[in-house]
């Protein structure tokens, strides 16, 4: 069997992924430690609040900034020589970026992942002709365009975590608010709190500015107060610590988005019970009523027997799949197990 360090030995690998929570550093690190060579770049050419919601208002405003981007990018590669193309997300990336990718990395695997549902973001489609290998964790939008499923990961840390048996807290949620998520959250948090359990809830808006975006003209946070919300990330090693302590983790999803969130396969990884509003996780391999409980956005209801149950942990097979090193290993295409996650 090939040792998960040596599958990449010496390999060159051009990686190009948005900033988002560290996630893109896992990646990056993950593949140095299989053995590979990463040439990164952020796949936006902005992180700003700003810069973010130009990408996705008007790509038009940020037409020129993009240009000059990619091409210091196609100048730093230009010399360079690699084995495998991996983007995330190519919300940012360019057209003509991914020609040039095409003429003159022409033998090179190119693989393409996403982490939104398409309806959720803007210029996708029209790219996907550029790559060898589509792949995204959405898996209607597999079906509708052919693409290929592959759940989101869990990287080694939530793995450790799923060694910590003790758990003094009840129910945990640390994420960005949006959409309906904050009042259904709420409601989740006062049924907690109405059986006297303890709760950590870590509210997350990128500005204040945005606070008053949210309550004022979308109204998804009525009767809020500024304070209730923390202006900047969690930090990875307290969020780490809160959870190491939890027996229950809330997960809302988007309304528009099918695929499950990085939180939820984190669960999986961590050993933890998980309160969601996804319904389609009932087809995915890993679930076991015991350890999820899906309620409905509109009628929160959370039953007695699955707050008594006790976690069941997962098949090994089953757990190992969705680990970073196997997430990697599919989208590089170095194992072409036919694996099956999902089913109708």
């Amino acid at each position: 069997m090939t040792s998960a360090t040596t599958l990449l030995h010496q390999k060159q690998i051009l990686f190009l992924s948005p900033k988002f929570f560290s996630y893109e550093l896992l990646l990056k690190n993950e593949l140095e430690a299989m053995g590979g060579k990463v040439t990164f770049f952020d796949e936006r050419p902005s992180n700003t609040t700003l810069g973010k919601a130009l990408l996705r208002i008007n790509r038009k405003l940020m037409k020129q900034k993009i240009k000059n981007y990619y091409e210091q990018i196609i100048d730093q590669i230009k010399d360079q020589h690699f084995d495998y193309i991996l983007i995330c997300q190519a919300e940012a990336t360019p057209t003509f970026f991914l020609d040039y990718l095409t003429k003159t990395f022409s033998h090179i695997p190119k693989t393409l992942y996403l982490w939104d549902s398409v309806r959720n973001k803007i210029n996708t489609v029209e790219k996907t002709p550029y790559f060898d290998q589509v792949e995204s964790f959405d898996i209607q939008d597999c079906q509708h365009y052919g693409w290929h499923f592959r759940p989101l990961f869990f990287d080694k840390s939530y793995a450790t975590l799923a060694q910590n048996k003790t758990q003094d807290l009840d129910l945990f949620f640390v994420g960005t608010v949006h959409s309906d998520r904050y009042l259904i959250l709420e409601q989740i948090k006062q049924e907690f709190l109405r059986e006297n359990k303890h709760v950590f809830y870590y509210y997350f808006i990128p500005s204040k500015l945005m606070f008053f975006y949210y309550k004022y003209f979308k109204k998804i946070i009525p009767g809020a107060k500024i304070n209730d919300f923390n202006y900047h990330p969690l930090a990875q090693t307290t969020l780490q610590e809160k959870l190491t302590s939890a027996q229950v983790v809330v997960d809302i999803q988007h309304p528009l988005q099918t695929g499950l969130t990085m939180r939820t396969i984190e669960m999986l990884g961590a050993h933890k019970k998980l309160i969601t509003t996804n319904q389609d996780i009932v087809h995915y391999d890993f679930y076991d009523p015991n350890n999820i409980c899906v309620i409905d956005r509109d009628h929160v209801v959370i039953p007695a027997e699955f707050l008594n149950s006790t976690y069941q942990p997962v098949a090994q097979e089953i757990y190992q799949h969705y680990c970073i090193s196997s997430f990697l290993t599919e989208l590089l295409g170095l194992n072409q197990e036919n694996v099956r996650y999902y089913h109708e």
